[in-house]
């Protein structure tokens, strides 16, 4: 769950900070005041592409982040592959934007590239919204939530599995006999030797990384702490340093000052400009005494790099993938070393195992489909309870070869229109509509998802009483997970347990957008404003009342 965020310099943001609750969270403000804004600033933190001109007029530098409590273990894998320290189920990411298009991203004070950051923000986050690419239109995704619907499947999985495991060795050994004795001899040997190069190389996860991140430091420390002292030199400690030149400028504008010319704000700039001076000599100085000239290091590190290159050349793009060539040939060994079988009988067993895994495909399938009819019309009932009335949703089934987990692919089709043609639910749906189908989808799954989930106007081109639905399921769904909506619709609003509201102040002809997190007659005040404009009425604050109350009334009998 995200439990705060901070922006700093991004758009009309000049330092915005908010803490966040679980539950259901609305957004609410006028058009333009800066809702989008913010739901851009959290997908910056999971990765998206930054745009420059988004940096606040004036600023060199725009800062945004966050903390998230997780439990999820796919997060804690994520962590460890890349050695990223992690305590108490907290996580805290940071991005950068300058304004020369430089961008640095942090987990953990971890330094981490982009696509890093993309791939925990996928695990953190959904997004709901027109161009978002939500985790449940993946298909493995689509396959998972069946799977976890029909509980008396899983037990299938493990028979399935095992099967499925003994025909993969039935098929090594096999594929071993059918090799000449020369061409297996060669084959062991040529395993053998790749074998012991990767395991000699001692190869870590994330290693690759931390190298490129190391390795300009220590090929240019002599540069950086000549660089370092030559700067030390001029703001410090020559005869003619900055700071000593500022000083005595400092009191000879205060000279003027006693003089009776006005030079206040010159005598403010003076000090403001030595501060930074002095700030600036003290980072300089921190960066000399972690500068060190290593030339051991230096060489164990390029040696190092060199022989990671040399590896990911021959045996895969990536460490982890040089791991599992490794662990594939391991096995692919075993059966050439062990090469005693007769060829007859292990083709007959082999016949007699592949049977066995089409029946518990053929099996998992049946059930699958069972439950995918039972699926199908729990989110068709939820589609309709939000107000898309001629809505069609089923689950498709398609034919692949035979797996550990059956032979099925799935997909979720959808058409939103009666008469049309029904069609995979990534191509048909579109903004709020997707949104709503994903809203059921989730409301109807089993399956426990552990991101917080961002919907960005879900209720665009509806009314009031789908609005009521709307908020009514939104607020079912927080019992699940973290929810949060931008809303403009008060019977939405109306179903939260937070309430942000975004809002623009002009302050020295400047505009700035701030948030703040409403309370009880606040929340009120802010529902009456979405039913009657800016000019509030006391039809429109009972009118907010009765809405919340009735909301919670709602809520509480589900």
């Amino acid at each position: 769950m995200l439990t705060s965020l901070s922006v700093k310099n991004f758009a009309l943001i000049e330092d915005l900070n908010i803490d966040f609750s679980n539950g259901f969270t609305v957004i609410t403000g006028e058009t333009g005041s800066g809702k989008s804004i913010l739901i851009k600033s959290i997908e910056l933190l999971t990765g998206a592409r930054a745009d420059l001109a988004l940096i606040r007029s004036g600023c060199s530098v725009c800062t945004i982040s966050a903390s998230f409590e997780t439990k999820n273990s796919k997060i804690l894998e994520f962590l460890n592959n890349f050695s990223i320290p992690f305590d108490d189920n907290i996580i805290l990411i940071r991005r950068t934007i300058e304004n020369t298009g430089k961008s640095k991203a942090f987990i953990n004070d971890s330094q981490v590239s982009i696509s890093a950051l993309t791939s925990i923000g996928e695990l953190l986050i959904d997004f709901h919204g027109q161009n978002e690419k939500h985790s449940l239109l993946d298909l493995d995704s689509q396959l998972e939530i069946l799977d976890n619907e029909g509980l008396d499947i899983k037990p299938l999985f493990k028979k399935s599995a095992y099967i499925y495991g003994e025909v993969k060795e039935l098929e090594s050994k096999i594929e071993a006999m059918n090799l000449s004795d020369l061409g297996r001899e060669r084959k062991i040997d040529l395993y053998s030797f790749q074998i012991k190069e990767i395991e000699d190389a001692k190869l870590e996860l994330g290693e690759d990384a931390k190298l490129e991140l190391e390795l300009p430091k220590l090929k240019n420390a002599e540069k950086i702490s000549s660089l370092a002292q030559e700067v030390i030199s001029t703001l410090y400690s020559s005869d003619n340093a900055v700071l000593d030149g500022i000083l005595r400028a400092k009191k000879n504008i205060e000279l003027i000052n006693s003089y009776g010319e006005d030079a206040s704000e010159t005598l403010s700039l003076i000090e403001q400009s030595y501060y930074q001076a002095e700030e600036s000599y003290r980072e300089i100085e921190n960066i000399l005494s972690k500068t060190s000239v290593e030339p051991e290091k230096l060489n164990v590190s390029i040696e190092r790099a060199d022989l990671i290159k040399k590896l990911k050349k021959k045996y895969g793009n990536t460490i982890e993938e040089i791991i599992k060539y490794r662990d594939k040939i391991v096995a692919e060994l075993n059966s050439l070393s062990v090469y005693k079988d007769n060829s007859v009988q292990l083709k007959k067993e082999l016949e007699e195992k592949t049977n066995h895994l089409l029946e518990l495909c053929k099996e998992i399938s049946v059930k699958r489909q069972k439950t995918a009819k039972i699926f199908a019309k729990a989110v068709q009932e939820k589609l309709l309870e939000l107000e898309i009335k001629n809505a069609v949703f089923e689950v498709k089934f398609d034919r692949r070869e035979l797996s550990a987990n059956g032979y099925d692919t799935v997909e979720f089709m959808f058409c939103a229109n009666k008469g049309e043609k029904i069609l995979p639910l990534k191509s048909t749906a579109s903004g709020g509509e997707l949104s709503r189908v994903l809203l059921a989808i989730e409301l109807s799954a089993k399956v426990q998802t552990y991101q917080t989930s961002i919907f960005d106007e879900i209720d665009t081109g509806t009314g009031g009483k789908t609005g009521e639905k709307i908020g009514e399921n939104l607020a079912e769904l927080a019992k699940k997970k973290q929810v949060f909506s931008i809303t403009h619709l008060a019977q939405v609003a109306s179903f939260a347990k937070t309430h942000i509201k975004i809002y623009k102040e002009i302050e020295n002809s400047r505009t700035y957008t701030r948030a703040k997190v409403l309370k009880e007659s606040e929340h009120i005040e802010e529902i009456a404003r979405m039913i009657s404009g800016e000019r509030i009425s006391k039809t429109a604050l009972e009118h907010a009342k009765n809405l919340i109350n009735s909301s919670q009334t709602v809520f509480l009998k589900r």
